[in-house]
């Protein structure tokens, strides 16, 4: 998008608020960090030995790394970002996966990630000219010989993975055979949970062949002088449903673990929560706080404001809202980008005219609010009143949990929770703050 669109119906055209931006060159990308308070990428680089843009000695060779935020908080943009600034000849080798486009997050699983780096790690290699021993190979694909080819569960799908690789070996053949499983257990094949189940019981020889083929690799980008040590970053599974999002980051963090190399995992936010157990079984967890526009004790923050007004001026024309409507649908967004971006689709549907008005910005507010209502249970409105109440000291309550899942409690930086401010407007929110009140007063 060279220009900014400045009809509501080129808005509405243009408007994506599911894509993320693939780093500062897109011209929509607005510098958020000022306006999430007290935060910075600078502790991850860090953790990776980067310093101003420069690796410091030797990077480390293993490690697992949560990035995690609420949905649509920006961590997709932000995860790119990293990836852009540590793909670097001087810095790293980054394997960067979006699990939304390659793999199924409606049924995810550790065998079905760890399956699909080891193709996707050797294609990125093909692609870019790095070859790999074949003997630092032979374990993979014995691997694959030995534990799917020889099953009577999984030989039929060998038999048809290995009808387009014939006369491939190496590295081709790692990319093409590990890529034929990715793609089976994406489109819900018959084969899925046999493939599945196959890894578990063989992990351990999975497992130590994937990290010696990922240690060659490293031998052999540093020497192509394509970077000092392999980074995967995993986008995406901060999607899975709650019960798979608990699967993979806390009952099978020990598979993650045993591949040796670096990895960068999104998560959803809740399970920072899950009494600890998140944080032991990761080596390191690093938050992207909401975007701030109002402090702790409710007075409003211009930076915030100021970063959000670009945002949105980024993708429609100052001249198309009404005055007040821009930050009326930021102060409804609750810092949320996503939310800000659904908020002005609301509001070309309900506008009558040339212009997002005030009107039309009150009915997408209520829309919206009308969409959270349907996720809130009665009890749901006292605990948000009380959180309200105390934004600092929240309750680690299975529900409040749930709440942060589906972002009807939004936290922000210095680990603050405020209700979603539509969720505010609600008469059942309403009532809920006077119960509690006078349940003070007696």
């Amino acid at each position: 998008m060279d220009q900014v669109p400045d009809s509501l119906w080129e808005v509405n055209r243009a408007l994506q608020f599911d894509e993320p931006l693939d780093g500062d060159d897109d011209p929509r990308w607005v510098d958020t960090e000022a306006a999430r308070g007290d935060y910075s990428h600078r502790p991850l680089y860090r953790t990776l030995g980067v310093s101003q843009g420069v690796l410091m000695g030797v990077p480390p060779d293993r490690g697992c790394y949560l990035f995690c935020g609420h949905r649509g908080c920006g961590k997709s943009t932000e995860l790119r970002r990293i990836r852009n600034n540590l793909h670097h000849g001087d810095r790293y080798y980054v394997v960067f996966s979006d699990a939304t486009k390659e793999l199924d997050v409606n049924n995810l699983r550790y065998q079905d990630v760890l399956l699909h780096l080891a193709g996707r790690l050797a294609s990125q290699l093909e692609d870019d000219g790095i070859s790999v021993d074949a003997a630092h190979l032979q374990r993979l694909q014995d691997w694959f010989g030995q534990r799917v080819e020889t099953r009577v569960q999984t030989k039929d799908f060998a038999e048809q993975a290995r009808m387009g690789v014939r006369a491939e070996t190496g590295i081709p053949f790692i990319g093409k055979i590990f890529g034929e499983i990715s793609s089976a257990l994406k489109t819900n094949s018959t084969y899925k949970e046999e493939l599945r189940r196959t890894l578990q019981n063989y992990f351990s020889d999975f497992a130590d062949a994937f990290s010696q083929f990922i240690e060659a690799s490293v031998s052999a980008v540093l020497g192509a002088n394509r970077g000092h040590q392999i980074l995967f970053i995993v986008d995406g599974t901060d999607r899975l449903r709650d019960t798979d999002a608990r699967a993979f980051f806390l009952a099978d963090v020990h598979q993650l673990q045993q591949v040796r190399s670096l990895f960068i995992y999104c998560a959803p936010i809740h399970l920072r929560y899950e009494g600890g157990s998140t944080l032991q079984g990761f080596t390191k967890t690093f938050q992207l706080p909401m975007i701030k526009i109002e402090n702790i004790d409710e007075s409003e923050n211009p930076v915030g404001y100021a970063t959000l007004r670009a945002m949105l001026h980024r993708r429609a024309a100052p001249s198309l809202f009404q005055d007040g409507v821009a930050d009326s649908l930021i102060k409804y967004s609750g810092g949320h980008p996503r939310d800000l971006l659904r908020l002005v689709q609301s509001a070309f549907s309900f506008a009558e005219g040339s212009r997002f008005d005030l009107a039309s910005t009150d009915r997408a507010v209520a829309q919206l609010a009308s969409d959270y209502r349907r996720i809130l249970d009665p009890e749901d409105y006292e605990l948000l009143v009380r959180v309200d109440q105390s934004p600092n000291d929240p309750a680690h309550s299975d529900r409040a949990r749930h709440l942060l899942y589906n972002l009807a409690l939004l936290e922000y930086n210095n680990y603050y929770w405020r209700s979603h401010p539509v969720i505010r407007t609600s008469a059942a929110y309403h009532t809920a703050r006077v119960n509690l009140r006078q349940s003070l007063d007696e």
